[in-house]
């Protein structure tokens, strides 16, 4: 999967996108689930840092899964996670249909 990932990046235009952070934002505000989160911006692509306040693999995929449907394009999206410890990753990215693409690293623990 992670070479997948890195195809479909390499055919996109990836750019920030303030209306998709801002998405980003109010999903993680108003989820109960969270206890703190930051955002933050390297090279064009977004670092999204989550602390759950009760985690777990299945508590985080359920809250990645509404965070997909709260911040993806209509157009695409791909994902691809890895178990790390007491976290996971999540490599995440959605495209319009224009090429632009927003890429995301969700860290989630």
């Amino acid at each position: 999967m992670f070479r997948a990932v890195n195809d479909y990046m390499a055919k996109l235009n990836i750019v920030t996108d303030d209306a998709v952070r801002d998405k980003v934002q109010d999903f993680l505000d108003k989820s109960s689930k969270v206890d703190n989160f930051s955002i933050n911006v390297n090279y064009n692509r977004y670092i999204v840092d989550i602390r759950m306040s009760k985690y777990s693999v299945s508590a985080s995929d359920k809250l990645f899964r509404k965070f997909i449907e709260a911040t993806a394009y209509p157009y695409s999206h791909i994902s691809v996670r890895y178990n790390e410890d007491k976290r996971v990753r999540y490599r995440y990215v959605t495209c319009q249909e224009n090429k632009d693409g927003v890429y995301m690293d969700v860290i989630i623990s």
